[in-house]
């Protein structure tokens, strides 16, 4: 295992067709349904599987992002509203890569 902490833009998203856009399904890149408190989407250079620690409280790798996005983490949240208030953020992350 790696572990990396790096300063990185920290946004939130949904799985509805408000952010994940109009050919939302509702599943993340690998193939699994995302869950709030446990998905994060990282770029593809992080792989399925790795934790990444935002605020002290860690998430999976289990959702890609858009590429021109590649440089942020994703959080899900169930709701778009709680998504939104998440805001944007950047912050220092810890990613430990399997």
């Amino acid at each position: 295992m790696t572990t990396n902490i790096v300063t990185a833009i920290v946004t939130a998203y949904c799985a509805g067709k408000c952010c994940c856009g109009p050919s939302a399904k509702g599943i993340c890149a690998n193939g699994q349904r995302p869950t709030q408190g446990i998905t994060i989407a990282a770029s593809r250079t992080i792989k399925f599987g790795s934790l990444v620690e935002v605020d002290g409280r860690r998430y999976i790798v289990q959702d890609r992002l858009a590429k021109r996005y590649d440089s942020r983490f994703d959080i899900y949240f169930t709701k778009h509203s709680d998504a939104k208030k998440f805001g944007i953020k950047t912050q220092q992350v810890k990613v430990i890569i399997k």
